[in-house]
């Protein structure tokens, strides 16, 4: 009997004491609730992880957390993975893989310099910067609880400043180029064969690709790097050899790329203003009005147009 303890971000319906669909059940358990609007619900899915002959394997974490993706869905709420029991065995197999996020903040940074670059960036480039450092910052927030779609957000980091540096109108090429072109020997150096530094690179550029038109999931030898702490593991897909880099080593590429790449920008005159800029831009979107509107009038939904209308 496999047993996954999660938290749904709704509550559960008092009436009902467990719910049962197919060979999955779900029932809630007990939990200290922090107001009377806190509505966050304990529950527990249980199946049967059942073998067929001739089976040799089988993987009921990952099951259960295809039911609570679709759990997800269907209820339109946040569920977040808490433990796994197997046959009444407490036995979470979901590994950490944020270790290397922890430490020290870098004093020694020169922040002011940094500032300087990034505000010294045309418009639109400093635009797609910004947007490859939010990338970045939400792949690390997701490196645990889905390390595919962080892996995604982290190629997506580097393409959204690769297209606009380059332009060769072929973005795997741009990725690539780009990469290699601001990415400090000392990468190349640790791993001892720049053929392997650019067969890895690709491999990152594929990974995203079977994600984005296949649906795949980044391989589980990319997870198994980060949790053997290395940086990449060579295996066999399908006859042909494979090196796919670990998640943990490609965030410090891409880390590493994209202040590399801010680094070597020249100083400009700016006005101060030009994050504030951005920010505002972002902020402000043109509507029609239905009416008159006045200086100084609190502006409401009736006072807008706001319905598309076919010309008569």
């Amino acid at each position: 009997m496999t047993e996954i303890l999660f938290t749904s971000s709704k509550d559960w319906d008092p009436r009902l004491k467990e719910v049962t669909f197919g060979k999955y059940k779900l029932s809630s358990v007990p939990r200290v609730r922090e107001s009377v609007e806190d509505t966050h619900e304990s529950l527990i899915l249980e199946f049967e992880d059942s073998w067929a002959e001739g089976q040799v394997s089988s993987n009921p974490e990952r099951e259960g957390d295809y039911l609570l993706s679709f759990l997800s869905l269907i209820n339109a709420m946040k569920v977040e993975f808490n433990s796994l029991k197997l046959n009444n065995v407490q036995a979470t197999l979901r590994t950490r893989r944020s270790s290397f996020l922890m430490g020290r903040i870098d004093s020694s940074v020169n922040l002011g310099e940094l500032c300087s670059k990034l505000e010294s960036l045309d418009q639109d480039l400093l635009r797609q910067y910004l947007r490859g450092c939010g990338a970045y910052r939400t792949a690390l927030s997701l490196t645990q609880d889905n390390p595919t779609l962080s892996f995604f957000l982290l190629v997506t980091a580097i393409e959204a400043v690769s297209n606009k540096a380059i332009r060769s109108g072929h973005q795997k090429k741009d990725f690539v180029e780009f990469i290699l072109k601001y990415l400090p020997k000392s990468f190349e150096d640790e791993l001892g064969d720049k053929d392997l530094l650019s067969e890895l690179i690709n491999q990152a550029y594929v990974m995203r690709s079977n994600f984005t038109h296949g649906g795949t999931e980044i391989s589980i030898v990319t997870l198994l790097a980060d949790r053997v702490g290395r940086k990449y593991i060579k295996h066999m897909v399908k006859d042909k050899q494979i090196c796919s880099p670990s998640l943990s080593w490609f965030a410090g590429v891409v880390q590493a790329v994209l202040l590399k790449f801010l680094l070597d920008q020249e100083v400009r005159e700016r006005h101060e203003s030009i994050l504030s800029d951005l920010a505002r831009e972002e902020g402000v979107i043109y509507l029609k009005a239905a009416r008159d509107i006045k200086a100084g009038q609190i502006v409401t939904t009736k006072d807008l147009d706001l319905d598309f209308r076919e010309k008569s």
